[in-house]
């Protein structure tokens, strides 16, 4: 005996649909882009004074040396929690691309603008390197590094990349370590790369929008005769 209501019948409906599947795709990349956002948000904002020497110097005395213990946990935390958030994000997009267009046209225009832009980019190949490193080898330790330059004063949290260089898993970015001296600037990288993935979304995002229009249309068209 069939007991659902007219209700229920539609509200099935609308949730086993291939819109409301593509709603959610959308949804969860979205999701996961916010992630990898916020994470970055918070490590620029933690580090953020640091651009203002003047002030923040006397915050890491040697008298003050819980300042300096707070600043670099924190970094290390920060960091890790975007390097992770880095390669959740490629997964994650890697998963959707392929459940919503691998029988597609536009996943041919997506795989060519991602080889384009991010694919072979050797600061993307090296931020997804150093999360392996950081993840499944050793989580790294920055230090603060202060710079005096005649009346200028530099501040920045640093890995150390003589210590990078012990691993051996580098692979093809073991050149872009080398080019970088004798230490790396977590800010400088995190900037970097957010820069190249922020304008790949936005490309996606416009993409998306363009090919999906009449499927959330649609979408909402069924959602306002559910509660009509």
């Amino acid at each position: 005996m069939e007991y659902k209501t007219e209700f229920g019948i539609r509200f099935d409906k609308l949730q086993a649909s291939p819109e409301m599947e593509i709603y959610r795709n959308l949804q969860a990349l979205s999701a996961s882009y916010r992630v990898f956002n916020k994470n970055y948000d918070e490590l620029v904002y933690h580090l953020d004074h640091l651009n203002n020497p003047r002030e923040s110097l006397f915050m890491y005395t040697s008298e003050q040396r819980e300042n300096l213990e707070s600043l670099i946990d924190e970094a290390s935390r920060l960091f890790h929690n975007f390097l992770a958030s880095a390669k959740l994000l490629v997964d994650h997009t890697r998963n959707i691309v392929n459940r919503l267009y691998s029988n597609q046209e536009f996943i041919k225009e997506y795989e060519a603008k991602l080889a384009g832009n991010i694919a072979n980019n050797s600061v993307q190949k090296f931020v997804q390197r150093l999360r392996n490193y950081t993840q499944h080898y050793i989580l790294p330790i920055p230090a603060l590094q202060i710079e005096f330059a005649e009346e200028d004063i530099e501040m920045s949290v640093r890995l150390d990349v003589e210590i990078l260089k012990q691993w051996d898993s580098w692979g093809s970015s073991m050149s872009y370590l080398e080019n970088l001296g004798d230490s790396l600037c977590l800010i400088s990288l995190s900037n970097e790369y957010f820069v190249i993935v922020q304008e790949f979304y936005q490309w996606l995002t416009e993409r998306q929008t363009q090919l999906h229009r009449s499927d959330l249309e649609n979408l909402q068209k069924m959602k306002d005769e559910l509660t009509s």
